[in-house]
């Protein structure tokens, strides 16, 4: 559903205020080194700063924040972490190399090695059978008993490619497939409630707005937006608090950003990019 401007506008404000966190992380980050607990902190941010961008269909500030401190120097050890097996997931790596380097985006190509996920965030036109594997996936109802924050999070990451990030909608072979991935999201989304978990609402909000930008996301939003603290971070856990934080925010306050720019611009606004995405 629209929201009025004023509702806009406080999103915007909260968007706001939780990149100049952001900003302020990134800057703390060394540009001649590299651990490997930051290979994760910098995909993050790039997967965030990608979506961002083509959602506002401008460079969103977080692009901007993690170009200005990465030099060649940072991009190259993090390629020679990469390949020595010391980072995470490869479509991860994939968004680094777009956000810092598009020009070194053949460093991997698509294998049946890989899973549906990163297949799907190396192939630019993915096949029948690559998207027939992920409407299995996503059609398939999850107990509760099995949900946690990882679960959810590879549910929401393969939706979120299939779809593009809101560039595309998804040629399923049954409609039902909409209808059955919506209604995991909702159950997602209240698990996520009664258990605190702000990562998993967050992200399940993102997933809803993808597969129906009209539906109504203002009571999930409640828990957000009362959750983040005076710095501009969130935290993992849903509640109030007036503790600033540390690095350890740096996902929940991520992943918070872009949902918040799903539900503020609702649509993907630049034109679909010739090379493959990332999640």
């Amino acid at each position: 559903m629209p929201y009025d401007f004023a509702y806009s506008q406080l999103l915007t404000l909260i968007a706001a205020r939780s990149q100049q966190w952001l900003r302020n992380q990134i800057d703390l980050m060394p540009q001649d080194a590299i651990s490997d607990a930051q290979i994760d902190d910098v995909a993050e941010i790039a997967v965030a700063a990608h979506i961002c961008t083509g959602l506002r269909g401008t460079e969103a500030p977080l692009q901007a924040f993690i170009r200005s401190r990465s030099t060649p120097e940072f991009t190259d050890l993090f390629m020679a972490r990469f390949q020595s097996g010391k980072a995470i997931r490869a479509y991860l790596g994939t968004a680094v190399l777009r956000c810092l380097s598009p020009d070194r985006l053949d460093w991997v190509e698509a294998s049946d090695a890989l899973d549906v996920a990163d297949r799907l965030a190396l192939t630019d036109m993915p096949d029948a059978a690559l998207l027939a594997a992920a409407e299995a996936v996503l059609r398939r109802p999850i107990p509760e008993e099995r949900l946690d924050d990882q679960t959810v999070e590879s549910y929401a990451s393969l939706l979120a490619l299939c779809y593009r990030f809101g560039a595309e909608r998804p040629r399923f072979s049954d409609p039902r497939a909409y209808g059955d991935a919506f209604a995991n999201c909702l159950r997602f989304a209240d698990w996520a409630e009664r258990n605190g978990r702000l990562v998993p609402l967050v992200q399940t909000i993102f997933c809803l707005c993808l597969i129906d930008p009209d539906h109504d996301v203002m009571p999930l939003l409640a828990d957000v937006i009362a959750s983040q603290r005076p710095d501009g971070s969130f935290p993992a856990r849903i509640g109030f608090g007036t503790a600033d934080q540390d690095g350890t925010a740096l996902r929940s306050t991520l992943a918070t950003v872009v949902a918040l720019h799903m539900v503020i611009h609702r649509r993907w606004r630049t034109p679909q990019p010739s090379v493959p995405m990332a999640a």
